[in-house]
């Protein structure tokens, strides 16, 4: 039989580890010794030799055994030798790990003293590691315990093992299947335990461990399927206070089981979190609730292992995502979160969604007693134009000039998915139409790209191509235009620092009320305001709204007020007057019901914190109560003579082949028309001329204005068209 000295350099002894290779091969050769004796036992070395009782015990081994002394059956003279021994080669090994210096070569030190492991345990983990080691350690284990399909070593084999070298303190197999010492799950698979037979319990070495041992330091290098690691070093720390907090509840030295977070904008919670572990220097690993359902059952007992593994090891923060109350109901899931706080002890298990804490989780009907929530609020606008430079620069995105951070963090109150989102969508867009610098024009199409709108046919958009220079208006009544795209853009930022906000008991958006003729450019002037903010325009379908069902009406007007505070869009009510017409004496349950309707929609309206636009022909029509509720009003008249030059002039774009003998000084003085009648003329007289492949000309525009006045059921006079009155029969 070899001794220690066979096995070990004894010059060896302080002497620091050069790499985890020769740690390893130390740790093997402890097992080969122990196994070694154990051998020996079975006559290994005598002239007997070998031999295995299998399945059958006979007289003549039965009797061996019982005519010693019980306390020293299954040992021998050797036994005290080999104590020895063990103890010479445990003491070689933990005087040179003590010499190194860099741990990380050292798994089966580190392993020791995170889970605490008894010398007779670290004898196990040892066995199990030579079971992957090589195959033939898999006949060894077999021969010695009877039984060559038990290829694996088991508990009852360690403990008769360690009862021959290891003089006291030779654990119970309880000991190794406590839960306190978390051993099957996190370093031995579930699979091998046997909680009936615990001696019979397999140990079998978990895919964490394995992978620890062979040189993944931590959970961050281990490939997982449904395990992701949460890292945002790179990035600033845009939520200061909320990590601050975080980072003190987590640093608790009470320790809490479960923490929800409800937060919108989970990737927000995210990285509040993932800011909190970094400070408290630990590993965040998330799990996503949906993914997990999809998942295969052997992914999810890896990432369980894997998880009980490395929060021993390193100290790790688990966070759960997209928990709602459908999860919690959810007997798999819930089962799944229970199980996460079960084998992760240190640390409390972290909770996400986008909804309040469902109500199993408060009452602590789910869990076993209540969660903490902690609610995180959207981000101000001074985060959001943080985040909007920081993703912008980090997609090394330039801008064009006035192409303002601020305007889009106060105009969109989206949180930090959308905005990193719509910056990586508006670089796309870059790339596809060869543009060198990001406006808006850009931006808007990039956020119509990273989010739905649903109004269930309850509203509807429109396109916004109109600019100032279209919108042929009154000077005054292009200022207050400007005055309430301004006050928009500003209202988040000026609303806050200046404490406005806070004294304001309704929302703090804008309401804009366009009255005046038909054709004065009403929506002209709503397309005009949505595209200088830069938010879409949804026009409401108003005989969508309107029911003859009781609080139908009400459940309309509430999805679409409801969809467009989440939405980020401008409502464009046309026709405005059919809702807010004037309140009536209540005469019959009619009048009752449809005085409700308006005062509902007045007051979702002033409660609105996005923008609302209206447009009416009669504004007598309005209930006094609502006009002042609105932020501004704005009267379109007919245009004057240079307001319709203007639009004669401006209607068409430039690239429409015109002849130069246009009279427009003369359709401007002769025709008192409105911007859409004009409008019409123009677009009629440009087709008419390219049917005829030939350009615009005065004939083709005074046949379109025959067309416009026949339609309207007026009759033209020949004698306004002067010299140009040919032309209507020509």
């Amino acid at each position: 039989m070899y001794g220690y000295g066979d096995y070990f350099d004894e010059t060896l002894i302080k002497k620091a580890y050069k790499n985890v290779g020769e740690s390893l091969d130390e740790y093997v050769k402890l097992a080969e010794l122990i196994l070694e004796d154990y051998a020996g036992l079975k006559g290994l070395g005598t002239e007997e030799g070998l031999f295995s009782r299998g399945l059958l015990i006979s007289e003549e081994e039965m009797k061996e055994y019982f005519v010693n002394h019980p306390a020293l059956r299954d040992k021998d003279a050797y036994f005290y030798i080999m104590g020895d021994m063990v103890e010479q080669a445990l003491y070689h090994i933990k005087s040179r790990e003590e010499a190194t210096e860099d741990k990380k070569i050292l798994p089966f030190c580190s392993i020791r003293e995170s889970f605490g492991l008894t010398d007779p345990m670290l004898v196990a983990l040892v066995f199990a590691y030579l079971s992957h080691k090589s195959r033939g350690y898999e006949r060894i284990f077999g021969f010695l315990q009877d039984d060559i399909d038990s290829t694996e070593p088991t508990i009852g084999l360690v403990l008769s093992v360690c009862s021959r070298v290891f003089s006291e303190n030779v654990p119970s197999p309880y000991d190794f299947i406590s839960e306190k010492s978390g051993l099957f799950g996190s370093l031995f698979m579930s699979e091998g335990l046997d909680e009936t037979y615990p001696l019979r319990s397999r140990l079998i070495l978990t895919r964490a461990a394995l992978a620890y041992i062979d040189g993944k330091n931590s959970v961050s290098d281990t490939e997982q399927k449904i395990l992701k690691i949460t890292d945002m070093k790179n990035e600033p720390e845009f939520f200061a206070e909320e990590t601050k907090a975080v980072t003190a509840l987590l640093n608790n030295k009470d320790r809490l089981s479960c923490i929800y977070f409800e937060g919108k904008d989970e990737a927000a919670v995210t990285h509040i979190i993932s800011k909190a572990a970094e400070k408290c220097k630990k590993t965040l690993c998330t799990f996503s609730l949906s993914k997990i359902k999809d998942s295969e059952a052997d992914d999810i007992a890896e990432a369980e292992e894997m998880l009980a593994f490395f929060g021993r090891m390193e100290g790790i923060f688990v966070l759960v995502s997209e928990v709602d109350e459908d999860a919690v109901n959810d007997a798999f899931l819930l089962k799944l979160i229970n199980r996460f706080i079960k084998i992760n002890e240190i640390s409390p298990i972290l909770l996400s969604g986008s909804e309040k804490t469902p109500d199993m989780l408060k009452t602590g009907r789910a869990l076993g007693e209540p969660v903490l929530h902690i609610a995180v609020k959207a981000p101000d606008v001074k985060v959001r134009t943080s985040l909007w430079d920081y993703f912008m620069k980090e997609e090394k995105l330039s801008k064009e000039k006035g192409f303002s951070s601020e305007d889009l963090a106060d105009c969109y109150e989206i949180g930090y998915k959308d905005i990193k989102a719509s910056v990586k969508q508006a670089k796309i867009n870059m790339l596809v139409n060869g543009l060198k610098k990001v406006d808006k024009d850009v931006m808007v199409e990039a956020l119509k790209g990273i989010g739905t709108v649903n109004f269930n046919g309850l509203a509807k958009e429109v396109k916004t191509v109109y600019t100032w220079d279209d919108l042929c208006i009154g000077k005054e009544e292009s200022r207050i235009l400007k005055t309430a795209c301004d006050r928009y853009k500003i209202k988040n930022r000026i609303g806050e620092s200046w404490g406005i906000t806070k004294k304001n008991a309704y929302g703090n958006g804008v309401s804009v009320l366009l009255y005046g003729p038909p054709g004065t450019g009403k929506t002209m002037s709503a397309q005009v305001v949505a595209r200088e903010i830069g938010l879409p325009l949804y026009r409401v379908d108003t005989s969508q709204l309107f029911s003859k069902y009781i609080g139908e009406t009400q459940k309309n007007l509430n999805a679409v007020f409801d969809e467009a505070e989440t939405s980020n869009v401008i409502l464009f009510f046309d026709e405005a007057d059919a809702l807010f017409s004037k309140r009536t004496d209540v005469e019959s349950s009619n009048d009752r019901h449809a005085n409700q309707e308006i005062a509902f929609l007045l007051q979702r309206i002033e409660e609105y914190k996005g923008m609302s636009i209206l447009a009416t022909n009669y504004y007598s029509g309005f209930d006094k109560a609502f006009v002042r509720r609105i932020t501004y009003a704005v009267r379109l008249e007919q245009p004057d003579y240079e307001t319709r030059l203007l639009l004669w002039k401006n209607t068409l774009p430039s690239t429409v082949p015109t002849e130069k003998d246009i009279d427009y000084e003369f359709l401007a003085e002769s025709f008192e028309l409105t911007g859409s009648n004009i409008k019409a003329i123009l677009l009629s007289a440009a087709y008419m001329a390219g049917a005829e492949d030939k350009k615009l000309s005065m004939s083709y525009i005074v046949r379109a204005m025959k067309y416009e006045f026949d339609k309207l059921g007026m009759m033209p006079d020949s004698g306004k068209f002067g010299q140009y009155a040919a032309y209507l029969y020509g």
